[in-house]
């Protein structure tokens, strides 16, 4: 597994949980709003291993007691060849585990639900599940059968047991009202739907800098629209800790 960076101790990672945080190297997506580092951004599919996780390993065995949970996110983690390997041997050490994932491999995420390696995953949508509007967001050309895939991703998460949220980083120039709306049609029977806020200060694409999130009220006007379906709502105002070596 190649590492991006971590941050070794968050309080925000996963829910009333003290977490060691793993960024892998490599994302499938080049998400104009994205907090992380170039370093995330690219992969090398020949070049998996760098040796940093196994130091990461040996010190959560040691330290194992002063954590709750492990979290892995990105960069995109489902493209690392060893995520069930590495699972499993957080999941032995008596830790909870969360992966990060923006959907594009559910053959992956079921794997490891399935055999118990996860205890919760949240699931990024960027976009109503449209080429265009995604390759928007996204920054790449996404076909219908990758888009299909995010939706099987989706499905494999509310048919499961496992707890997880959906969530979606909202931009006013770039997600509409409606845009939100067909996002939770989408999501129809999530349990937990998170409206992320953006940050423009911390944008990878400059030209973001520019675009705004909405405001409260304009979120409380959102949320009451949203499908009753869904179980639970909320709002998450601030970004995640960027990553760091």
């Amino acid at each position: 597994m190649k590492v991006a960076g971590i941050v070794q101790k968050s309080l925000t990672h996963f829910p009333d949980s003290v977490a060691y945080v793993i960024f892998t190297q490599g994302c499938n997506f080049r998400c104009n709003y994205c907090y992380n580092s170039e370093t995330s951004r690219s992969f090398d599919p020949e070049d998996q291993h760098d040796g940093q996780i196994d130091e990461i390993l040996s010190f959560l065995e040691k330290e194992k007691n002063n954590y709750d949970s492990v979290v892995i996110t990105g960069g995109e983690p489902t493209l690392q060849n060893d995520l069930h390997e590495v699972l499993f041997k957080i999941k032995r050490l008596g830790l909870k585990t969360k992966l990060e994932t923006n959907g594009t491999h559910p053959k992956i995420l079921s794997k490891v639900i399935e055999e118990g390696l996860l205890d919760y995953v949240a699931l990024d949508i960027k976009a109503p599940l449209e080429k265009e509007k995604y390759k928007e967001i996204t920054g790449v050309s996404i076909s219908t059968s990758q888009l299909g895939k995010i939706n099987k991703s989706i499905r494999i998460l509310t048919k499961s047991k496992i707890e997880y949220e959906i969530r979606t980083t909202l931009i006013k120039e770039k997600h509409s009202f409606h845009d939100i709306l067909d996002i939770c049609n989408t999501v129809i029977g999530c349990k937990r739907y998170c409206l992320q806020e953006f940050n423009s200060d911390i944008a990878y694409n400059q030209d973001y800098s520019n675009l705004s999130g909405y405001n409260k009220k304009e979120l409380e006007r959102l949320i009451k629209a949203i499908n009753p379906d869904i179980e639970e709502v909320v709002f998450n105002a601030g970004m995640c800790e960027t990553n760091h070596s």
